[in-house]
């Protein structure tokens, strides 16, 4: 059983959806939240498995909302997914939602009769993007003359770390994974940021992602 909740500002939208899932018996609806405050209350005190999510939402929004639930599983050794249901695609928002860590990221115009497979393959572990989403981020990596003279710049083991760091791992995760002091990590990171022309990890993210890792 997938325990889901639901966060929708717009309750018309979010009992359609509630109606569209809990026709499954595989998924059963445990929450619902129109914000995204209560949406991080209330992963804290349902812990499903999966947040269906709108991005724009009253106060804090989708992403932030989903940072804080992410950052909240690291703590505590939770795994939510987070999918992403926006009405449009933005450059930013997908660059975020995959710098946050976020499961996938849907348009609203797709089939619903699919959500319950998507949402059930989320949580198997997949990455779910939207084809047009998926299209367009790949539109994102034009330059790769660019980038690759970029990534030539690097050291393998500065290139493992870019795709660490485009995979959502912080300096800790990074550092265990490399058998590095947390130190170390930071030290190359810092290396790395004079090389590409980055100003903070979300930057090194961003470049990670536009050069295809």
């Amino acid at each position: 059983m997938i325990n889901i909740l639901i966060v929708e500002d717009n309750r018309e939208v979010r009992l359609s959806l509630v109606n569209i899932l809990k026709i499954d018996p595989g998924i059963r609806i445990i929450g619902e939240a129109g914000d995204g405050l209560e949406a991080v209350e209330s992963a804290k005190k349902f812990l499903p498995d999966l947040i269906l999510m709108d991005i724009k939402l009253p106060g804090l929004d989708g992403l932030e909302a989903a940072k804080q639930i992410k950052a909240f599983c690291a703590s505590s050794g939770r795994d939510m997914k987070v999918l992403i249901l926006s009405t449009f695609y933005d450059d930013d928002y997908v660059l975020k939602s995959h710098e946050y860590g976020v499961d996938g990221y849907l348009l609203k115009g797709m089939a619903f009769d699919k959500l319950a497979s998507t949402v059930k393959n989320t949580c198997n572990g997949l990455v779910t993007l939207d084809r047009i989403v998926y299209e367009k981020k790949n539109r994102l990596r034009v330059d790769n003359s660019y980038y690759a003279g970029k990534l030539a710049a690097l050291t393998k083991t500065e290139l493992k770390i870019l795709e660490l760091i485009v995979n959502g791992k912080k300096n800790a995760e990074i550092a265990a994974e490399l058998f590095f002091a947390e130190g170390t990590v930071r030290n190359y990171i810092s290396s790395m940021l004079s090389k590409l022309d980055c100003k903070n990890g979300r930057d090194l993210a961003v470049f990670g992602i536009k050069a295809g890792l």
